[in-house]
């Protein structure tokens, strides 16, 4: 066998399909399948079957195969990780997946003081809102805005912040406008998150702006553009001159949510994975600092 070929593998099980692998690896399809015959024809077997949906699945032999694989892939990190102490330094790639507006307004503007500490770590981040596999690797480490509710005791958990929200409006005008006191609600199918509760709490028809989203990213979009107001994440929206930060009315105390780090406890001794741990629980997740004194007049 060659340890090149079951990384190919690998792949096809995380990703059930030979176009999501190709994505992952970066090899067109037609390369991954003939990895896979390759590997095949050392073994005299067939590793892959499809199912009725059209998705790859592994044969029985071919799920044994993988976990030692997914365990001979911990050990190659851990190799990796041997030769950067050789040099002094944390080396590896970890593979971090969070809500889009996480990834894209929190991480990115704070990855740069991470790299200045760990510059031979590289990030993988996924923005996704589904829940990804710790198990087979689809992340090594997730962070989520709520306890984990699969995985087992092969998940370990933290609680390491509080995503606080603030009442936002476009700073394209200093005066509020009708159009800007209005509210930018949440679908039907999102309206049980806690700041589309809170929102559903303060406004009527009257005042709902007649756009309603689906994710934090849109909603931040929405009121840079001055349709609306809404509660946003302080941590997302802090650095953006488009927003204004303004007082809900009569002082009320604004929602907040758990940002929950999860990882595999089979790979939590990396080092890698330990830095970006640590990384994440300093970063300040919170704007306990108050908003300008503007009063709400919705």
């Amino acid at each position: 066998m060659n340890w090149d070929d079951l990384r190919y593998l690998i792949a096809l099980y995380r990703q059930g399909s030979f176009a999501a692998a190709s994505r992952e690896l970066g090899q067109d399809e037609t390369t991954i399948a003939r990895r896979i015959r390759r590997l095949e024809a050392s073994l005299s077997t067939h590793l892959l079957l499809r199912d009725n949906t059209g998705r790859q699945r592994l044969t029985e032999l071919g799920q044994k195969l993988v976990t030692h694989a997914l365990r001979m892939e911990t050990e190659t990190r851990q190799m990796t990780e041997i030769l950067g102490a050789d040099r002094d330094m944390i080396t590896g790639t970890v593979r971090l997946t969070a809500v889009p507006v996480v990834t894209d307004r929190i991480l990115t503007q704070a990855f740069v003081g991470f790299q200045n500490i760990h510059p031979a770590i590289t990030i993988e981040l996924i923005p996704e809102s589904r829940n990804l596999s710790l198990t087979t690797r689809e992340a090594d480490l997730a962070l989520r805005l709520g306890p984990p509710k699969t995985g087992g005791s092969d998940i370990l958990a933290q609680r390491i912040g509080w995503l606080e929200f603030g009442l936002y409006q476009s700073a394209a005008n200093p005066h509020q406008t009708d159009t800007q006191s209005r509210w930018i609600m949440y679908e039907p199918s999102h309206a049980h998150l806690e700041q589309a509760n809170w929102m559903l709490g303060q406004s009527d028809l009257k005042s709902a702006s007649g756009l309603k989203v689906a994710d934090l990213n849109t909603a931040i979009e929405a009121v840079a553009n001055g349709l609306g107001q809404s509660l946003l994440p302080i941590a997302a929206c802090k650095t953006d001159v488009r927003l204004r930060r303004i007082k809900a009315a009569g002082g009320q105390d604004l929602p907040k949510r758990p940002v929950w780090l999860l990882s595999h406890k089979h790979q939590s001794h990396l080092h890698a994975i330990q830095a970006v741990k640590h990384w994440l629980s300093q970063l300040d997740w919170g704007g306990l600092s108050p908003p300008p004194d503007i009063a709400n007049h919705s």
